[in-house]
């Protein structure tokens, strides 16, 4: 993490710039993705929105720092962009000292697959959501082995505002690339074991 200094209305305002994956939250990876994938945007725009992602400051106020100064800043981006975030797939994360585990595929019920896809519609905005679906609290554990608790609403709740803040991308990206792949292998299965079945019922006909 480096800390810049701005000038801002005549003075210095310090801001966290993260220079790693691991120190960028998955709040602003969101955000940094929304205005990475909007084509429509121009050069400045793009820096500007970049950097109100990365620094969690508003555009408004970004706007009155020169812009020779915030292209200075824009580099310092650089080490961000010769490594992406790991694929690896953590199991159990911790978070103020607190351990979190990922859910067992097999495990999931109907309504939490259900929330996970209708979550999955706008993954940007509920990245916080879904990864407090896809990891709970650990109950119990063992070496590799670990129970988690069971799926409430109102748990999810609590724990979005945390992992929104404190959870690193670097961290859980593993376990959305993990999800987003099983369950379209998932859906795939389901629409082809239904094709069949359907061709099937026809032969009979």
């Amino acid at each position: 993490m480096k800390v810049l200094e701005l000038l801002i209305d005549k003075k210095i305002e310090r801001y966290n710039l993260p220079t790693q994956w691991s120190e960028v939250s998955i709040s602003q990876y969101a955000k940094l993705m929304k205005v990475l994938e909007n084509d429509t945007i121009n050069e400045i725009e793009l820096l500007v929105r970049t950097l109100e992602a990365l620094l969690d400051i508003d555009a408004k106020i970004l706007v009155k720092v020169p812009l020779k100064y915030l292209k200075e800043v824009y580099i310092e981006l650089e080490p961000l962009t010769k490594e992406m975030p790991s694929n690896e797939l953590k199991r159990i994360i911790e978070i103020d000292n607190i351990e979190y585990g990922f859910v067992d595929f097999d495990d999931l019920t109907l309504g939490e697959f259900a929330d996970l896809d209708n979550y999955l519609q706008d993954a940007y905005d509920n990245m916080d959501s879904i990864f407090s679906v896809l990891y709970r609290p650990v109950t119990k554990r063992k070496g590799d082995k670990y129970f988690i608790e069971d799926y409430t609403l109102k748990d999810i709740a609590k724990r979005r505002e945390i992992f929104s803040n404190k959870m690193s991308i670097d961290t859980v990206i593993g376990a959305l690339v993990f999800f987003c792949n099983i369950g379209r292998k998932f859906i795939e299965s389901t629409v082809l074991s239904l094709e069949k079945r359907t061709q099937k019922q026809k032969r009979v006909a």
